[in-house]
């Protein structure tokens, strides 16, 4: 018997259900960018190479890419020199302030969720890790340290998280971290927003420091804290650029 009442949770998956192969293209790509897998005028991999792993046509490929281009993601070159690459730094934080302006409400949902992911990742990676993990932790965190733009910092940032995932051994939260960083991105110069100039790098150090003492309780928290300063962080970007959060 029909009803007046909508199961919103059915709605969402008819929605998801009905994704085009473009879009999924779409979303793919900018998370790519949004992970920070590319950054600012990396040049993207051949058409080629995306409609393999992506498993689409190249018709559908250049449909998306042509979707991510009218929205300032991508610039695209014709010629036997031509091809797609990211935009610039100043593109890219426009685009972040649309995105933003559209996807506001869901900001406290995602950091909940890597919240969630990422303090588990952590433990695990305190009670796991080899010798040869920690070196590459320590490596990320090392560069992590040093004077870098923007770009290279947020790429710095991915390699801490994916070499602290790596060390958990735990392929599923590993995938579920990648996802929920590829539903975000932070386009801006943290350290301009940070009340003191180290203080990302600090807690990037402090989990590290967990780590390799083996202490998955002390990880697990001191990732709780850096996720809070980020949150905290990408508010402050949202206030900068005149973007209201909802509840706030």
């Amino acid at each position: 018997m029909p009803t007046d009442d909508v199961d919103t949770d059915v709605v969402q998956d008819v929605s998801l259900a009905t994704e085009t192969a473009s879009d999924s293209a779409v979303r793919f790509l900018r998370a790519m960018i949004f992970s920070g897998e590319l950054g600012p005028g990396d040049r993207l991999p051949p058409e080629r190479d995306l409609g393999a792993r992506l498993g689409i046509s190249r018709m559908t490929l250049r449909l998306a890419l042509k979707a991510l281009e009218s929205t300032g993601y991508i610039v695209t070159t014709r010629g036997s020199h031509g091809g797609s690459r990211v935009a610039d730094a100043d593109s890219l934080i426009q685009c972040w302030n649309q995105w933003m302006r559209r996807h506001a409400d869901e900001l406290d949902d995602i950091f909940e969720f890597r919240r969630t992911v990422e303090t588990r990742l952590a433990a695990l990676a305190a009670q796991r890790r080899t010798n040869r993990d920690l070196e590459s932790i320590e490596r990320a965190v090392a560069e992590a340290g040093r004077p870098q733009e923007w770009s290279s910092r947020f790429r710095v940032d991915m390699d801490i998280h994916r070499s602290i995932a790596r060390a958990a051994r735990s392929p599923r939260l590993e995938r579920a971290m990648l996802a929920a960083r590829g539903d975000l991105f932070i386009p801006v110069d943290l350290a301009r927003l940070e009340d003191r100039e180290n203080q990302v790098h600090d807690t990037h150090a402090a989990i590290m420091a967990a780590i390799r003492a083996g202490d998955a309780t002390a990880a697990a928290e001191e990732m709780g804290t850096h996720i809070e300063l980020i949150r905290v962080l990408t508010h402050k970007a949202l206030a900068a650029a005149g973007i209201p959060v909802p509840g706030r």
